[in-house]
């Protein structure tokens, strides 16, 4: 967010020296820097909206961890369904290191799988992280299941919901992994 926001005070500033500022020798220049920064600010703008959208989605089933200091982004398993019938569907060329066949087997199997990830990284070391989340609170009604470091299982009516903790060795802090399977109809 921080960087976002610091690159369009520089796009702003690129605006204003290409296109309002009297003219000058560099006025080209900053016409053509106002033009990268913006779309620099669009790429990482997205970015930061789908880290925090990320957030939400496992904020639907559990507490975030505290202290969360990086989110990857991980495509949910309706978007990797969703790919895969786009791939399945474009014609053979060879390139794709399959064969059409293939290709449809592997979207069949896909669109079958429906187990969403999580990946996050937090200031806490793993014993925080496990101790946090058997803590009733966080949980949100989740039962523990298996709690056997560095994994923490737990269940409920909806689903199963996995954790994987690893320390961040030699920084501090670790990676927290969730996975959650929907409960079969």
């Amino acid at each position: 967010m921080f960087l976002t926001a610091l690159i369009l005070a520089l796009c702003t500033a690129f605006f204003w020296a290409g296109f309002k500022a009297p003219r000058h020798p560099l006025r080209y220049q900053s016409q053509a820097g106002f033009v990268v920064t913006l779309c620099l600010a669009g790429f990482t703008g997205y970015f930061d909206w789908r880290e925090s959208q990320t957030l939400a989605d496992l904020a639907d089933h559990i507490d975030p961890v505290p202290g969360i200091t990086d989110v990857s982004y991980v495509p949910t398993s309706g978007e990797v369904a969703a790919l895969s019938q786009v791939l399945a569907a474009a014609p053979s060329s060879g390139r794709l290191g399959a064969t059409q066949e293939e290709r449809r087997q592997l979207a069949d199997e896909a669109r079958q799988q429906h187990t969403d990830y999580w990946l996050v990284k937090t200031a806490l070391f793993s014993d925080s992280v496990l101790a946090f989340y058997r803590e009733r609170g966080p949980r949100r009604g989740w039962t523990v299941e298996t709690d056997s470091r560095p994994w923490l299982i737990l269940s409920s009516e909806s689903g199963r919901l996995v954790l994987f903790v690893s320390d961040e060795s030699p920084r501090p802090g670790s990676k927290v992994m969730y996975s959650f399977s929907p409960a079969p109809r």
